[in-house]
């Protein structure tokens, strides 16, 4: 359970290592935040959807060279997220 940049560790909450692993086990498919929250926080989760958001602005801007253009996480406007990647064979 690690996530490499440029050959280097980079450090992930639980959260995040979750949001980003959903995310890149379903490339090319969009998943909403109702999705996320149910499936890595858990249907306990007391909190608003829009968390989400801050998840994911905090994981682009440890994968992405540019947080602002992602190649990895793409926001599908009123819908939510999908992981732009392939998925290893």
């Amino acid at each position: 359970m690690e996530v490499k940049r440029d050959n280097r560790v980079v450090s992930f909450t639980k959260t995040e290592f979750g949001i980003l692993l959903y995310l890149a086990q379903r490339p090319q498919i969009v998943v909403n935040r109702s999705q996320l929250i149910n499936n890595v926080l858990g249907y306990e989760f007391e909190g608003y959807e829009r968390a989400i958001d801050a998840h994911i602005k905090n994981i682009r801007h440890k994968i992405e060279n540019d947080s602002q253009r992602p190649n990895f996480i793409k926001t599908v406007y009123g819908a939510g997220y999908k992981f732009l990647g392939e998925r290893d064979a």
